[in-house]
């Protein structure tokens, strides 16, 4: 029946399931949208609010029942990112790549974060070894072209970008970067 703990359970799923939406989301149009990030993420029509730190401690029960659940870990650290709380998130993705060191997306995530929190040896090694594991690994691609555009190492951006439409031709993120590489080198 529906207890309590269901119900918490439940308001659980749906808000890190939006949450995990959103990251996916983000990593598809990131070049084309500003880069700042959202503050918060907003909630399906007629949802509950639920405080962040009410959801900090929904999640610290989950994790505490079953602290090896990799995929609220992923989630965790994916919201800590969303509201710019990146040394955490790198802490929460380190936990998740301990237990699935072959998960290639949490990796990515866990590079993504590591660039964020300033950490960019460390991002840029994460990323290059995700590569030599699967060198077509598009979100690493797509992550790569960012970071190199932000550096303003524009042959390593457009390099990427070859290696990408080699990969996929077709991939939704090319042509946005495109863009995104004409706009920052000026034209």
């Amino acid at each position: 029946m529906f207890s309590s703990r269901n119900i918490h359970f439940a308001i659980l799923g749906i808000i890190l399931g939006a949450t995990t939406g959103y990251i996916f989301a983000f990593y598809q149009v990131q070049s084309s949208m500003p880069r700042a990030l959202p503050q918060a993420s907003s909630a399906p029509p007629g949802h509950p609010d639920v405080s962040d730190e009410q959801l900090v401690g929904m999640v610290k029960d989950a994790l505490a029942k079953n602290p090896n659940d990799t995929t609220l870990m992923t989630r965790y650290a994916n919201f800590l990112f969303d509201r710019q709380r990146f040394a955490e998130a790198v802490d929460w993705f380190q936990k998740a790549i301990a237990l699935e060191p072959n998960n290639l997306d949490t990796r990515t995530d866990l590079g993504t974060a590591l660039w964020s929190a300033g950490r960019k040896d460390q991002a840029m090694a994460e990323y290059l070894h995700i590569l030599k594991v699967d060198p077509k690994h598009m979100a690493t691609l797509h992550n790569l072209v960012i970071v190199h555009l932000e550096e303003r190492n524009f042959t390593e951006a457009d390099k990427v970008l070859k290696q990408m439409e080699a990969v996929d031709p077709k991939y939704e993120g090319l042509e946005p970067l495109k863009r995104r590489l004409a706009e920052v080198r000026g034209g």
